[in-house]
């Protein structure tokens, strides 16, 4: 039993390592920094990142020209935001091996298997920034790489919710099916987010920042519209659980996301997407995903996870 407390811990440092990782790529997209580092997975050669041009060969621009450092310089500031979104995928990674090698501990097959397609799916992330860097961060690409992150996401808050079985349960198909509406709505939302970003460096070639909403595509105002789904289904939930006289922590991580979206929302809509805004916006997506899954998994019955003899 001590393995599976053990386990869940480490369920719980993971979901904290994954959502860092998604927070810092949002930091990394938002200052520009993801040709920091031009090569995978060492940076312009070295494991340890350069501090000062002075330390690249003189014609690193020739070298690394086919990943657009024929028109870039190199910047310090960015390499690092880079690297350090590395190091802290590396993180993320390292603890989903210590989870497999708990889960082997404990002797259960569901439970190994579980944390085997963790690990196999972090491989895979990781195997797929790279081609997200090869690619000269082509959009499609960082779009696969976002759904990716989600999943790993989902399935660590699986992981931490069948070895834990003190948590609050919600028996409830309505609010089952209400909560998995709402989950659809928030990842399709993602994904036109991801879409509007990708007009967004589009445009950005092109025009100035302060001419965006001139040449803005029709993705950015079904997003904007089907925002509402998003606070309709949010209200929904939170309705529910009032009918219930249920609480949850979950419930105000939803109900501040869905008004920090809002709000950063409108920010973008009316000072040409500052990035700030643009990060606030990924985070609160992100976090109303996280909260919105946390709660479907307290409304299933998970058979209980046992360490076998």
């Amino acid at each position: 039993m001590r393995y599976l407390k053990l386990y869940n811990s480490f369920a719980k440092a993971t979901i904290f390592f994954v959502s860092v990782v998604i927070c810092a790529g949002g930091f990394v997209r938002m200052t520009g920094s993801g040709m920091g580092c031009p090569d995978w997975p060492k940076c312009f050669g070295f494991w340890i990142p350069p501090t000062s041009v002075s330390e690249l060969p003189l014609n690193y621009k020739e070298i690394y020209a086919n990943r657009g450092y024929d028109k870039l310089n190199f910047d310090v500031f960015n390499t690092w935001t880079e690297y350090i979104n590395r190091l802290l995928g590396v993180f993320a990674g390292l603890s989903s091996i210590f989870l497999l090698f708990i889960s082997m501990l404990t002797k259960n097959k569901k439970l190994i298997l579980f944390s085997l397609l963790l690990v196999f799916l972090m491989g895979f992330q990781g195997w797929m920034g790279s081609v997200v860097v090869a690619s000269v961060l082509s959009p499609l690409k960082i779009s696969i790489h976002m759904i990716i992150a989600l999943f790993i996401l989902t399935l660590c808050l699986f992981l931490k919710h069948i070895t834990d079985n003190s948590c609050q349960r919600f028996k409830s198909k309505t609010l089952r099916r209400i909560i998995v509406i709402s989950i659809a709505i928030s990842f399709i939302q993602i994904l036109l987010g991801t879409q509007v970003r990708e007009e967004v460096d589009v445009i950005l070639k092109q025009f100035t920042k302060d001419t965006i909403m001139e040449h803005i595509g029709t993705v950015f105002f079904v997003h904007r519209l089907s925002a509402w789904l998003v606070v309709l289904s949010s209200f929904a939930i939170f309705a529910y659980f009032r009918k219930l006289k249920h609480k949850d922590s979950s419930l105000y991580i939803i109900v501040f996301s869905v008004l920090s979206m809002f709000l950063t929302g409108i920010a973008m809509t009316y000072f040409s997407f500052p990035g700030f805004a643009q990060l606030c916006h990924l985070v609160c997506a992100v976090l109303l995903f996280f909260a919105q899954v946390n709660l479907l998994l307290k409304c299933h019955q998970f058979s209980p996870i046992q360490s076998s003899p």
